[in-house]
């Protein structure tokens, strides 16, 4: 045997095999840029509320919806223990009374929706497919306007089903009831549309959600104090300008425009303003917000 045997030999024993490991081709149906734009806002709407998450993602927009949900229960059993009795909301005040557990919503989840994404450099991956940038930034913001309206609607559906159920003649009740419907399905469109367009104003601007969440809550905070105090301190034009500066306030003045019922606790009357400069500003608030966040994601590197 030569030198070279040992080494033919073992070549000739070796096997191996090649693996195709690629992408295989797709035969299916295309559904296009529609589908991706539904897909990308039910997905966004599920995460609003932390659906197909892990627990820990469910804690706070389930708690914050069932603090909201609670004086409406609260309000429903006190009439059915002791019909007549006086209750301490109603339709019109509602939301106005427990704008506080929505705001905390607006800056705990807004950043859930567009700060990880940002965060885990997944924006390519969007797209790279059917989806435009305006799509994405659309998307993502309609899915938290219908979070903050289904949040905001359930209480107010609590209160119209309650004094049905409770009434002695429940068709007659219904009928009653139905002229309150505008305020009962109106009032959560409106918070629920320049509310989103803000809060994904300020948390499509960082990757860090604790930044975002802050930010929300510090332009809550800081527009409802410096509102009051300007209204307390001043006079003349500045004070009744004043509450423009709450968001809030603005939302409660465009309500009282169109769907009627002003509250005595809020600014609005005391204001003296014409109610659709409420409605003005509220729009201009969406117009804006809407067109940041687009702006944003036009320009965002992916």
């Amino acid at each position: 045997m030569t030198l070279r045997e040992p080494a033919v030999a073992a070549r000739e024993s070796a096997t191996g095999a090649i693996y195709d490991l690629g992408y295989r081709g797709y035969d299916g149906p295309r559904l296009g840029r529609r589908a991706a734009v539904s897909t990308l806002f039910w997905a966004s709407l599920r995460s609003a509320f932390g659906l197909k998450r892990s627990g820990r993602a469910k804690i706070v927009p389930w708690g914050l919806s069932a603090f909201l949900v609670a004086p409406a229960a609260v309000v429903v059993a006190i009439s059915a223990l002791v019909p007549g009795a006086p209750t301490p909301f109603s339709y019109d005040d509602y939301l106005w009374n427990l704008g506080i557990l929505v705001a905390l919503f607006v800056a705990a989840q807004a950043p859930e929706l567009v700060s990880s994404d940002q965060r885990n450099r997944v924006l390519s991956l969007y797209f790279s497919h059917a989806l435009l940038r305006s799509d994405y930034a659309l998307a993502k913001l309609g899915a938290f306007a219908a979070a903050l309206f289904a949040l905001a609607l359930v209480p107010m559906l609590v209160l119209f089903v309650g004094k049905v159920l409770l009434a002695a003649d429940v068709p007659q009740a219904f009928g009653d009831q139905l002229e309150n419907l505008p305020q009962v399905i109106g009032a959560p469109v409106l918070f629920a549309l320049p509310l989103a367009a803000l809060g994904m104003a300020i948390a499509a601007y960082t990757p860090r959600r604790a930044y975002a969440t802050g930010a929300i809550i510090a332009v809550f905070v800081v527009s409802a104090a410096v509102g009051a105090i300007l209204g307390e301190a001043t006079t003349g034009t500045i004070a009744r300008l004043a509450p423009l500066i709450d968001p809030f306030v603005i939302i409660d003045g465009t309500r009282d425009w169109l769907l009627g019922a002003t509250i005595a606790e809020s600014p609005v009357h005391d204001s003296g303003l014409a109610l659709w400069w409420f409605g003005a500003i509220e729009l201009a608030i969406v117009l804006i917000g809407t067109a940041v966040v687009v702006w944003r994601y036009r320009r965002i590197a992916a």
